[in-house]
């Protein structure tokens, strides 16, 4: 095939150093060229069809339909890529793929003329240009950068770990030119997001350990093969599927790479005799920390379902409470209003009293509301402290769920015993301002306006006078019988 060919001879002339390539998103520029290497190039672009621009040493423009002067040399050949889809980057030699895999591309669609088949790597695919794969979407990783310290100038760590993870790598696709450019670049990339730290001056990998432990800096010529490169794939996606998880798995993966041994001569060697193991053995210290953080996962549930029950059982006494104050402060204003107005109890006495029993209320449902807001402000401050691990669907229905029924059934009895309140208070109000009827139970004399006649007390003289008309005549008793004052109609007796 004419475009393989083409691949194939501009990246034989780059190895070789006979020409340099730089391409972009429509052109591919080799400079450098003989006017023998020229000639194959233009002859190339002809087989497929595509345009080319040839340029001398001095910039000047040639008809590349004419064979070069050698005289003019070196030559600049500009060769336009076809017209492109959208979203998708297409790329003529591997050096170029190698210089695009370095400098990134937001593309979705990494086509490469000499590839085949296709590679799924994070949210791209590579694949040949006549390629139709479609990109699967993988999600957000914690950053490589958040857990490997480096403290030179020159970032070694990638940003995104995502462009460097393949799950679907196969030895026939690792054997691959095109992949072997990517398998270098995704094994220095993944290499560095190993160690505790990065050493400015000499790039070399440090492992906290205990024991400490210091790796050469991976340069390109550490090829690695299909079994350690693999063995890296499988320990870089299990360090980084879990986002939340990342941070203590880095740890013990750096952790048993340290316990391994002492260095080799190469980084590359080192990981070929100690990744596979150092990988099982974090997964299996992994699974321990999992069991005692399932203990104390427990131990926090239990913790937070007491937390909960106790929270929930005041609201419920504080209900009951407020109910019982509420019936309380009912018959008490009912008494009051029945003394003021069969008995004609004081009014200062029956206002007073009433006032007393409202302000008992609420000072109750006051503080049914103050303990209600108080707890709801300590589980939103003490959630992200004490239950991070808890899923938002489950926070809500362990606790919001249950508190916030505990607490409507609180904030019902509250409106609706304070509405009763309100409306008896305002009837105690009534009665007190009311004069009380009349004719209800027995009035004072003093409240009747009737006078009060004390009674006489007998003269002296008046008895002396009246024992001497008993011993007279009885005509002297019939005359003062007739002068005498009629005194009313004698007893029956």
């Amino acid at each position: 095939m004419s475009l393989i060919a083409l691949a194939e001879a501009v990246d034989r002339l780059v190895e070789s150093g006979h020409a340099y390539v730089n391409e972009s998103e429509t052109t591919a520029n080799v400079s450098g060229l003989s006017a023998d290497h020229t000639a194959q190039l233009i002859s190339l672009c002809k087989q497929l069809q595509w345009h080319a621009d040839l340029f001398d040493s001095a910039g000047e423009a040639w008809n590349s339909s004419e064979f070069p002067d050698p005289g003019f040399a070196p030559f600049r050949l500009t060769i336009w890529k076809p017209a492109v889809e959208v979203d998708s980057l297409y790329l003529l030699s591997n050096r170029a793929f190698a210089q695009w895999l370095d400098s990134g591309h937001a593309a979705s669609r990494w086509r490469i003329a000499r590839f085949s088949g296709s590679l799924h790597v994070g949210g791209r695919v590579l694949q040949s240009w006549d390629g139709s794969e479609t990109p699967t979407t993988v999600g957000l990783t914690k950053s490589p950068r958040a857990l490997v310290k480096e403290f030179g100038d020159v970032r070694r760590v990638p940003d995104d770990v995502r462009p460097w993870l393949a799950s679907d790598l196969s030895e026939e696709c690792f054997s691959e030119s095109a992949t072997q450019v990517w398998v270098r670049a995704a094994s220095t990339a993944l290499i560095s997001c190993l160690p505790d730290e990065i050493d400015a001056i000499t790039g070399d990998l440090k492992f906290r350990g205990p024991p400490r432990l210091s790796l050469p800096a991976s340069v390109p010529c550490d090829r690695l093969d299909f079994t350690t490169f693999r063995a890296l794939l499988d320990a870089s996606m299990w360090v980084f599927e879990n986002e939340r998880e990342s941070e203590i798995r880095h740890v013990l993966l750096a952790s048993e790479l340290a316990r391994s041994g002492v260095p080799t001569g190469s980084t590359a060697e080192f990981l070929r005799q100690h990744l596979a193991h150092a990988h099982e053995s974090a997964q299996l210290a992994y699974q321990m920390v999992l069991a005692d953080t399932g203990r104390d996962t427990l131990k926090a549930l239990v913790d937070l379902r007491r937390a909960i029950t106790d929270e929930t059982a005041k609201l419920s006494d504080m209900s009951r409470q407020l109910a019982g104050s509420v019936a309380a402060a009912l018959a008490t204003g009912i008494a009051l209003i029945a003394a003021r107005t069969i008995a004609a109890a004081p009014a200062i006495l029956v206002a007073s009293v009433m006032l007393v029993v409202a302000i008992y209320v609420a000072v109750v449902i006051a503080s049914g509301v103050h303990f209600m807001h108080l707890q709801r402000q300590l589980r939103a401050d003490w959630q992200h402290r004490l239950y991070r691990f808890l899923p938002p669907e489950e926070y809500e229905r362990m606790v919001r769920t249950p508190t916030a029924r505990a607490e409507s059934s609180f904030v019902w009895t509250a409106r609706l015993g304070g509405a009763a309140i309100l409306v008896l208070t305002v009837a105690c109000g009534w009665a007190v301002l009311t004069p009380s009827p009349t004719g209800l139970g027995k009035s004072s004399p003093v409240e009747d306006g009737t006078p009060i006649v004390a009674p006489t007390q007998p003269d002296p003289q008046s008895k002396r006078s009246a024992s001497a008309a008993s011993s007279s005549s009885p005509e002297a008793q019939t005359r003062i019988s007739e002068n005498a004052p009629d005194q009313g109609e004698p007893d029956g007796d």
